[in-house]
């Protein structure tokens, strides 16, 4: 089994950095850390938005926690980044409207 620091080590290269959705903003992930809770997990990841800096979490299922396997699947790492990207504009463009959303980030600034 991997160890949380090692699942961040892979995951780190694919989600840190300036996400464009083309919709006139960019989101920037700064860092992110990995919390197991048994077969589950969670990937915290402070973004820099339009609004200031944010912690954002992002609720991974049991099927995604195979990448605490040793040599997960690339394709299992590609999908899990892209899952989290998808995460990160849903909770920006739905954080002032759904409360469940709202509860996903907490501001670090401000």
């Amino acid at each position: 089994m991997l160890t949380v620091e090692e699942v961040r080590d892979l995951l780190a290269p694919r989600v840190v950095g300036a996400w464009d959705q083309g919709g006139g903003f960019t989101l920037e992930v700064v860092d992110l850390e990995v919390v197991q809770r048994g077969r589950q997990f969670s990937v915290y990841l402070e973004v820099v938005a339009p609004d200031g800096r944010w912690l954002v979490r992002c609720d991974r299922g049991s099927g995604e926690s195979h990448l605490f396997n040793p040599c997960p699947p690339e394709t299992l790492l590609a999908w899990v980044a892209t899952a989290l990207r998808i995460e990160m504009f849903e909770w920006w463009e739905t954080k002032g409207a759904e409360r469940r959303t709202a509860k996903q980030g907490v501001r670090l600034d401000g």
